[in-house]
């Protein structure tokens, strides 16, 4: 594999056409598949992590208090990306919940177009994740772990020891990528959302060729017709996910700033 030196867009103007630079035949000679996979991931988490210093900063200058919840942990790459910004931010008082099954995707029965999302795939396991983390070293000790699939682990008793502890969402990740597995996330987080509660769903147009009524697209609009609050958009991330902030709208407003 050759491995660009910057793999991630990185536009440089120059003087005359094309007026940007592009990589020439040489630059781009031994350009293979795995060359491909390092630029498009760099690119892809380049995109996530300027959304987490942004929405962080949204959060803190709106005084949104809560927790930060993560559906689908794989890697812990934006889930780093979440403690790194609520140090920065000096958030000591949030926590940060991990929800996988750290033994890849279940089974799909939505049939997503992306046909690697099968049963095992994207695993990381409960103890290399938390390797990560301590590693990390950013409020390790705010971290807890909740194993399972949705279906299993998003339990009525989890919910009530939620409730009882008073937990708010600050900041969700909903990167669970079936339809399936989305549905009981959106469930699970309602009695959870305030107003100002930022939902990141990175799936939206991923997984069933961009289809807004298929997939994680689909559980968020099915979510929204019986949630409680509305949701105005936020932040797009790059061409596959999007932000929205929950809001109360007690005179039906129905604002629409999309």
């Amino acid at each position: 594999m050759t491995t660009p030196k910057n793999p991630s867009v990185d536009i440089q103007a120059v003087d005359g056409e094309p007026w940007v630079h592009l990589p020439n035949g040489s630059e781009l000679r031994d350009w293979d598949r795995d060359s491909e996979i390092a630029y498009n991931q760099a690119n892809r988490q380049t995109e996530k992590y300027r959304f987490y210093t942004r929405t962080f900063d949204f959060l803190t200058d709106n005084r949104v208090h809560g927790d930060y919840l993560e559906f689908g942990c794989h890697r812990a790459r934006t889930f780093r990306m979440a403690l790194t910004e609520a140090r920065r931010h000096n958030l000591n008082e949030m926590k940060f919940f991990a929800f996988d099954s750290f033994e890849g995707l279940p089974d799909a029965t939505s049939d997503p177009s992306v046909e690697i999302w099968k049963r095992g795939a994207l695993a990381t396991s409960e103890d290399e994740f938390l390797k990560m983390i301590n590693e990390q070293g950013h409020f390790v000790d705010h971290v807890e772990t909740i194993k399972g699939f949705y279906a299993d682990s998003l339990t009525p008793a989890l919910s009530q020891r939620f409730a009882e502890e008073q937990r708010k969402v600050s900041l969700a990740c909903i990167d669970c990528d079936l339809y399936e597995s989305a549905v009981p996330v959106f469930d699970f987080i309602e009695p959870l959302l305030q107003e100002g509660s930022v939902l990141y769903i990175d799936d939206l147009f991923a997984g069933y060729k961009g289809s807004p009524v298929k997939g994680v697209s689909r559980a968020f609009i099915e979510f929204r017709k019986r949630s409680r609050l509305r949701f105005v958009r936020h932040l797009d991330i790059g061409w596959w996910g999007r932000s929205y902030i929950a809001y109360e709208d007690p005179e039906n407003l129905e604002v629409d700033l999309a």
